[in-house]
């Protein structure tokens, strides 16, 4: 589970406060490595992986240093590629006639994902394979990336048909970039797709704005009948997921709803069902998942009670990740680690773990989150066990190594509901139980013990999760 709590960032957050999760989904622009005015591009790229304002190996060596793991999500358009592009998120077709629904539009985007792999894998290749700028220490092999993620939110429909990728052209561009598309994109170098530079690192398809089970049926289909291996080309399928009030909440207004009402794991085990009997070995992703905590924006969560706004997010983002877990997702990142704008109505704006950049003040939800990561450490979900209760839940947790459990207990509800001396008859019996307490200012919560009798185990439950730590 601290592997599986994630957060999205940006190569300038600072990576102690980071460690509040164990997982990074880096936002990381294409342009961001081959940018200037007179920048020719393919085929004779260089490449800056070091740029003056960021330093993209000390980034990804911190990262691992602070025993973190990430996946670059690489996004954008160049402007070298396609001068006629108005806006970064249009499809990098290699040229403005090219058709996005053919692989070979994308050799050029598929390039320069074998030159990120090539440094950032685990595989060392050819000196003379590397198209590097001058003054870039020639390398590759460095073991520091293990997944690598291609393009974000491919299906959005609100950004015109330059930017919108149907199912069949994003698994063109797909194919392209996992392997060349079975290496059919030869120019003599023999530098396209991902796995031909590093074939252990994981290909993450794009995160879909919505969670739309027909447009992975529908990469599937094109694979099997587009090429040559009908190999399914991606190690991860991945989704957006957020608790608006209507399916397109930002046309629709606030408040936002709780992870419960949106019916998180319900929602999330229709794909993990579907993964299993079709594509089983192909990681389920929630890449993005989150609410604001300026009141005015549709993100944000009502004001329940006596709860601040902060507090609210806190709780419904710790629901949100057991949900998840429950539903057999096998990694899940809230948007975003830092806010925009604290003091703007704009979705997205405020919805952080910290402050905006610069600032980083803490937040109630970066004190839940990593009480949740320290907590639940080693540990994978086990099942769900009945409470007798239609308003309380209880996920159960083990460390497969040992015979520690962990109980996750919360009231499913939005209404600032409790229960006192609530009854929990555990299935095992263990000589030793602690109660831990979400807290803010805490990263590791507030423990305090808790009496086993009869093999019965008594607590005050709310729609604060509380987690009941269990030994011999």
């Amino acid at each position: 589970m601290d592997q599986f709590i994630g957060a999205n960032a940006f190569v300038d957050d600072p990576i102690h406060k980071l460690k509040a999760v164990g997982f990074i989904r880096e936002y990381h622009d294409w342009e961001w490595n081959e940018r200037g005015i007179d920048y020719k591009g393919y085929p004779n790229n260089k490449i800056t992986w070091t740029p003056e304002d960021w330093n993209f190996d000390t980034f990804y060596q911190n990262i691992n240093d602070a025993g973190l793991a990430i996946s670059p999500c690489i996004q954008g358009n160049v402007k070298w590629l396609n001068l006629g592009i108005n806006k970064n998120s249009e499809k990098p077709v290699d040229e403005a006639t090219s058709k996005p629904d053919l692989p070979n539009s994308y050799k050029k985007k598929s390039h320069f994902m074998y030159q990120f792999a090539a440094r950032y894998g685990s595989t060392t290749v050819a000196d003379d394979k590397l198209t590097l700028a001058d003054g870039q220490k020639r390398t590759s092999g460095l073991n520091l990336v293990q997944y690598l993620e291609d393009w974000n939110e491919q299906d959005r429909d609100w950004d015109g048909k330059k930017s919108s990728f149907t199912a069949e052209e994003y698994a063109a561009m797909a194919s392209a970039n996992y392997d060349g598309h079975c290496n059919t994109l030869k120019t003599g170098t023999e530098t396209f797709g991902i796995k031909n530079a590093d074939p252990k690192m994981k290909f993450v398809l794009g995160g879909l704005a919505y969670l739309n089970l027909d447009y992975i049926i529908k990469l599937k289909t094109w694979f099997e009948q587009n090429r040559a291996d009908k190999k399914f080309a991606g190690d991860v399928i991945n989704f957006h997921v957020y608790a608006w009030k209507t399916k397109r909440g930002w046309e629709g207004g606030g408040p936002a709803i709780s992870p419960e009402q949106s019916m998180f794991k319900e929602r999330l085990e229709e794909i993990t069902q579907y993964r299993n009997k079709h594509l089983p070995g192909v990681e389920v992703w929630v890449s993005e998942f989150g609410w604001d905590t300026n009141q005015g924006s549709p993100l944000a969560p009502p004001v329940i009670k006596s709860f601040d706004i902060q507090e609210i997010q806190a709780q419904w983002l710790v629901r949100g990740y057991l949900a998840f877990s429950a539903a057999g997702v096998d990694r899940a990142q809230m948007y975003m680690f830092r806010d925009v704008d604290g003091t703007s109505k704009e979705w997205f704006a405020s919805c952080g773990l910290v402050g905006p950049k610069g600032d980083w003040t803490p937040k109630k939800s970066w004190y839940y989150v990593y009480t949740l990561k320290n907590t639940l450490k080693d540990m994978v979900f086990d099942g769900e066990k009945p409470s007798g209760n239609p308003n309380i839940l209880i996920y159960k947790f083990k460390d497969a190594g040992t015979q520690k459990q962990v109980y996750a207990v919360w009231a499913r509800t939005s209404s600032a509901y409790n229960i006192k001396g609530f009854k929990i008859l555990l299935k095992d019996k263990f000589s030793k139980a602690e109660l831990i307490s979400l807290i803010p200012g805490k990263t590791n919560g507030q423990t305090s013990a808790l009496v086993i009798k009869d093999n019965i185990i008594t607590l005050n439950v709310s729609e604060r999760p509380v987690f009941i730590k269990l030994d011999n």
